[in-house]
């Protein structure tokens, strides 16, 4: 199992990389572009090449990037869904100039036309994206909260989507956030639930399918459909789930990454060494694992 966090990049994705080897990551996740923009940026091959270069050198393996949250595939709005479809296919695409595994998107919503309806949408977007894109590159499906009318917050609609793209087996798997399994109703604070959902998730999907964990703790109460991430040991799912999650040897071939919030000082300055303390927090939740590089010295 392999632990990292996600990584402002502040248009310097070399030195992210330094930063997330230095406070003791194994794996890293970036943004490629704006995630709130629909205009991905210009080509850049040396600086995508440095990126690639470095996360090898400092052994920073699986490279993950998150999508742009405007992308949507669920939506019958043909103009949404068609920006959606490009940019995507575009974060594919950078994805394999920066040495990614994977890419890790939101399903989307409805918008009120239905979860089947949805379900399909996002099918025939995929269908139509990894023809055309790097085949080294994963395309991984994110649960959600279930708010409103998105989609994907249950295993059974993952499943769907899933079951509508067989060929596609090989390119296409899951991401779990542990917050969103939490705001969607999944009971994540216990061993006996954790592992009850293991197993539905075993049951409906396959764990061989699960690729990345985003492990984040949250202070929203299960079941809300809220989505606020907390840092660990700040929430309300507490250590006891988690733990159980992380020591399951049936995921030691997952990819485990923060997206807690990452603490600064009075002059907006991220806190490494805080975020250190993070990273040995979740490594401590991996009790049955096998051992890591220590974090190098801030």
């Amino acid at each position: 199992m392999r632990l990292g966090r996600h990584m402002p990049t502040n248009s310097k994705p070399v030195k992210a990389a330094q930063i997330a080897r230095q406070i003791g990551c194994d794996a890293i996740q970036i943004f490629a572009s704006n995630p709130t923009a629909w205009r991905p940026p210009a080509d850049d091959p040396a600086t995508c090449l440095a990126f690639a270069q470095a996360a090898q050198d400092l052994q920073l393996d699986p490279v993950v990037l998150h999508a742009p949250y405007l992308i949507n595939l669920g939506t019958l709005d043909s103009t949404i869904w068609e920006k959606s479809v490009a940019l995507l296919s575009w974060t594919l695409q950078r994805g394999a100039q920066l040495g990614a595994s994977y890419v890790v998107f939101h399903t989307g919503s409805h918008r009120g036309a239905g979860v089947e309806a949805g379900i399909a949408r996002v099918a025939e977007g995929i269908a139509r994206i990894l023809p055309q894109t790097p085949p080294e590159v994963m395309l991984l499906l994110e649960n959600d909260v279930g708010a409103g009318n998105s989609l994907g917050h249950n295993f059974e609609q993952l499943a769907a989507i899933l079951s509508l793209l067989p060929q596609y087996k090989e390119r296409l798997g899951i991401c779990l956030d542990t917050a969103h399994l939490w705001g969607a109703g999944y009971d994540i604070a216990y061993e006996l639930t954790t592992l009850q959902m293991l197993q539905t998730f075993e049951e409906t999907i396959g764990l061989e399918r699960l690729k990345v964990i985003h492990l984040n703790d949250t202070k929203m109460a299960l079941g809300s459909h809220r989505d606020v991430h907390a840092r660990l040991g700040e929430g309300i799912i507490g250590s006891i789930g988690l733990s159980t999650l992380l020591s399951d040897q049936r995921l030691n071939h997952v990819t485990v990454l923060l997206e807690t919030p990452i603490k600064t000082d009075e002059q907006d300055k991220e806190d490494w060494i805080h975020d250190a303390g993070q990273i040995a927090k979740a490594r401590s939740f991996m009790r049955d694992q096998p051992g890591f590089p220590a974090p190098l010295q801030l």
